[in-house]
């Protein structure tokens, strides 16, 4: 018995624990947490577990053996990882209590040496330096705010994570006015202290026209009127006859100018007919329009005009054709007002205003579809409309009128297909024109654009939009497809195909059937460039991408693989192992050996 008592104590000593959990674990909180336990051989069926609940391998909780050595590594820890932490291995244990400590967070200081410089026009330079103690309270962004000088509230208008200088420039207000400008800096705790950028600068957004000035028609001894829009609020002079008058009344009294948001109006009180033909202009910045003072004497004839027949006022006439309304006024001199559908008609090389004694004629010289419409001859006092109604198709309709414009200002040229995507392509002095940020090309339907958002004298020449013809094959010019396409799970991946021309229909495809946008997998297409988007690629994305364009294509081979399995990697926080040490291993082996 003696010697079977031996033997059975031998086999129950088989596997026990040689090296134990420590009594206690103190972790800050975000550190991570390491456990390791050491068996007399090895063993299977090993089980860790925190408050008697087993763990299991995950992305914040590690579990390894190696040999006879058996690893819990918990990362990041945070307040509700404490506990009991146990190692279980037959009848043996070891435990061992998990307490995290919390780290005290803190908002950033608040920056220093802000300074503004007002150099530049129109522009304010503002720059500062991150607090003397960012190194323990780092600051992830700096907030910039602004107001008017003269009261209100402070609107935030600039976030960056780079700790220098910005440049705040006109255009990024919404009013002209004069601005001061504080910063804070913040972290995910909070945010700092603002300090506020010594003195103010005088800003102004750059302002294009949106509605302009109209001829004013008044009698003897009336108001008249006059008002434009702009694009932004701001400041702007008003002249008669190249005189500039005062902000709010001229010396006499008769002229009142007044500014609500981007609305700018004046107000001549009493005309006189000595002030016919007086020629009213606003300037402001790059925007200059004009319109002219009508005053009619007070016992002026009444103006009306002739029957004309139904068959002249309702015109129906194929695309390309000239169009020619005319009708004729009671009074040889009286001035009348073309209209379209309520609107006053714009004046170019298509559309013509004629008068000859007492008739009044409106000549489109090629009428295309866009000039359907209903057009009016007003002479107010009597009216007749004509109705126009334009039939046919052509690949391309465009107004081919003069483009004068002065530096700065936004330019839009436009035509209309007969047809939805139809290919069009844009020339520069014979040129096609390459898309960049001082050049935009937009497709809206049938309409195309061209747009200089901030036109510039080297700008001046001739653009040609081409229709084509829709036979032209669509072929992709240059894409990564020859790139290495090798992801690592939760990567963004991006494959892109130049095509030969805008608006070509492109279709892509993963693994031979047809891919399904969302918000896993975004298809974008802009210009000539098509993308295909995994903002987040995962092992399931592996496989063939095929962009096709029906007469071209390009295949990617895509491979998303699952991080390697290399602990030391998941570990730049941990605390040292008592008595181990990593060392490094041949690819695709992990393991720990003891000093």
């Amino acid at each position: 018995m003696k010697d079977k008592g031996r033997s059975i104590a031998e086999v129950s000593v088989r596997g026990v624990i040689v090296k134990r959990l420590p009594r206690k674990l103190d972790v800050m909180e975000g550190e991570n947490a390491v456990f390791c336990v050491e068996t007399r051989d090895v063993v299977e069926g090993t089980c860790w577990s925190r408050d008697g609940l087993q763990l299991r391998e995950s992305p914040r909780t590690v579990l390894k053996s190696f040999s006879r050595t058996h690893l819990l590594v918990l990362v990041h820890v945070t307040r509700q990882d404490a506990g009991i932490i146990s190692f279980t291995v037959g009848e043996s244990q070891t435990s061992s209590q998990l307490r995290v400590k919390c780290v005290k967070h803190d908002p950033p200081s608040a920056p220093v040496a802000a300074e503004m410089s007002v150099v530049e026009s129109n522009t304010a330079l503002l720059s500062w330096c991150p607090a003397p103690d960012a190194h323990l309270r780092p600051a992830s962004r700096y907030l910039l705010e602004r107001r008017e000088a003269a009261g209100g509230e402070w609107v935030q208008c600039l976030a960056t994570d780079l700790p220098s200088s910005v440049r705040v420039l006109g255009d990024s207000v919404p009013r002209e006015a004069d601005y001061c400008f504080r910063i804070c800096a913040a972290n995910k705790h909070g945010r700092s202290s603002p300090v506020e950028f010594p003195g103010s600068v005088h800003l102004a957004p750059a302002a294009r026209l949106e509605r302009g000035l109209q001829d004013a028609w008044v009698r003897d001894g009336e108001d008249a009127q006059f008002s434009l829009e702009l694009s932004a609020a701001v400041q702007g002079s008003w002249f008669l006859n190249g005189v500039r008058l005062g902000e709010e009344e001229d010396a006499g009294g008769r002229c009142s100018v007044q500014r609500r948001g981007t609305e700018h109006s004046l107000l001549i009180r009493g005309a006189r007919l000595v002030d016919s033909g007086v020629q009213v202009t606003f300037i402001s910045g790059g925007v200059r329009d004009s319109a002219m003072l009508h005053v009619q004497g007070e016992r002026a004839p009444q103006v009306l005009i002739s029957r004309v027949s139904e068959a002249e006022r309702v015109r129906k006439v194929q695309a390309g054709l000239p169009v020619l309304l005319e009708c004729q006024v009671s009074v040889a001199d009286a001035p009348v007002c073309w209209l379209k559908d309520g609107k006053a008609v714009p004046l170019d090389d298509v559309i013509a205003v004629q008068a000859e004694g007492c008739v009044r004629r409106l000549l489109l010289r090629s009428v295309c579809p866009l000039d359907t419409g209903v057009y009016t001859c007003d002479t107010g006092d009597d009216a007749v409309s004509f109705v126009v109604t334009v039939t046919g198709e052509w690949g391309l309709y465009v107004r081919e009128a003069p483009h004068t414009y002065m530096a700065g200002q936004r330019v839009e040229l436009w035509c209309q297909l007969s047809r939805l995507a139809a290919p069009v392509r844009w020339y520069k002095d014979g040129e096609e024109v390459e898309v960049n940020e001082s050049l935009v090309l937009e497709q809206e339907g049938p309409q195309c654009k061209l747009v200089l958002p901030c036109a510039q004298p080297q700008d001046t020449g001739e653009f040609v939009c081409d229709a084509g013809g829709d036979s032209e094959p669509v072929r992709i010019v240059s894409s990564n497809e020859g790139a290495s396409h090798v992801y690592v799970a939760g990567q963004r991946v991006e494959l892109w195909c130049q095509l030969s021309r805008l608006a070509a229909p492109v279709h892509w495809y993963k693994d031979g059937e047809e891919v399904e946008a969302g918000e896993s997998l975004v298809l974008e297409q802009e210009g000539l460039q098509c993308r295909l988007v995994l903002p987040s690629a995962q092992p399931q994305d592996t496989g063939e991408f095929v962009c096709d364009t029906g007469e071209d294509s390009v295949f990617y081979t895509v491979t998303v693989a699952e991080p390697a399995a290399c602990l030391w990697m998941v570990l730049p926080h941990t605390r040292a192992l008592q008595g181990w040490d990593p060392r490094p291993l041949p690819p695709g082996q992990v393991g720990w050996e003891a000093k």
